[in-house]
């Protein structure tokens, strides 16, 4: 019963879809609406893949270890290559239907997504899965080795999603992968995407925040950790982070042109990589 209320509820499907929502109206001033109740959606395969990415998006936040979390003991919570391979997931199945369509326009913008968002989410999970891997150890010396990889995740959060710069080339259709579609399932899976997106930016939180202690802080991650925190200012700082991130990426895709495919390439390794390292070798070598 806990492992199905983790599911669908919390932290699963329920707040998947919340942080969505809350994500699209930050982030791009929308809201979803009655659109994506409409069921034409459930008609193409563009509108299955959506669906089945939210799905296992919310699976994928059910095993992060969040406070309060109602099945904390379950072996795979907080397993890194778990999460990655939910994640990876998520984003790769929505692909499908761009790689299929006849329409070149929409084969290439599927073709720069993958190949961007593979990258971007390459820097994600270095910087994301080393908080989970090492554990939380908080202190005024580790602090430094954090920031960097927070900041690493951040810088590589827009391309593993593919919005601003590295969304998708406007020059060539405004539409992107979704040419084509309805109404209903473009905005469906323009939906799915920012979700995603929304989830990555949560699960970037936890991973480097301190073990929640308390109930719901998975024993293993207790064991590691040195510094803990309060469930509830667990909640209050990822919802702070959270909002604050979504508002600065809107700045950013808001005020910086699309990137070609070499340079959105070339920033990423060339920023957001040697963070992340830094990071991780900071906290591995100086600190553990």
């Amino acid at each position: 019963m806990n492992i199905l209320l983790a599911l669908l509820i919390y932290p699963g499907l329920a707040l998947v879809l919340a942080l969505g929502v809350a994500f699209t109206w930050l982030f791009a001033r929308q809201v979803p609406a009655a659109t994506l109740l409409n069921s034409a959606p459930l008609r193409s395969l563009a509108g299955l893949a959506a669906l089945a990415s939210l799905v296992l998006t919310g699976v994928g936040m059910a095993i992060l270890p969040w406070p309060y979390h109602p099945t904390s003991t379950w072996v795979i919570i907080g397993n890194p290559a778990v999460l990655w391979a939910l994640f990876e997931g998520a984003f790769l199945l929505p692909l499908l239907p761009g790689f299929l369509s006849p329409q070149p326009l929409v084969a290439r913008a599927a073709a720069r997504e993958a190949q961007i968002g593979a990258a971007g989410r390459c820097l994600f999970w270095l910087a994301a899965g080393s908080g989970l891997w090492l554990g939380a150890r908080w202190s005024l010396l580790s602090i430094p080795g954090y920031i960097l990889l927070l900041l690493a995740g951040l810088l590589a959060l827009p391309a593993a999603m593919g919005q601003g710069p590295y969304g998708p080339e406007l020059s060539l259709s405004q539409a992107g992968a979704e040419e084509g579609l309805d109404v209903p399932t473009s905005t469906l899976v323009r939906f799915a995407r920012l979700t995603r997106g929304a989830a990555l930016l949560a699960t970037l939180a936890v991973a480097l925040l301190p073990a929640f202690s308390g109930a719901g802080t998975p024993p293993a991650l207790q064991q590691r950790a040195t510094t803990q925190i309060a469930p509830w200012a667990g909640l209050a700082i990822i919802a702070g982070l959270f909002v604050a991130a979504a508002l600065v990426l809107r700045q950013v895709s808001e005020l910086l042109p699309r990137f070609t495919l070499l340079g959105a390439l070339r920033t990423l390794w060339r920023i957001a990589l040697p963070l992340a390292v830094a990071g991780l070798i900071y906290l591995v070598v100086i600190v553990r």
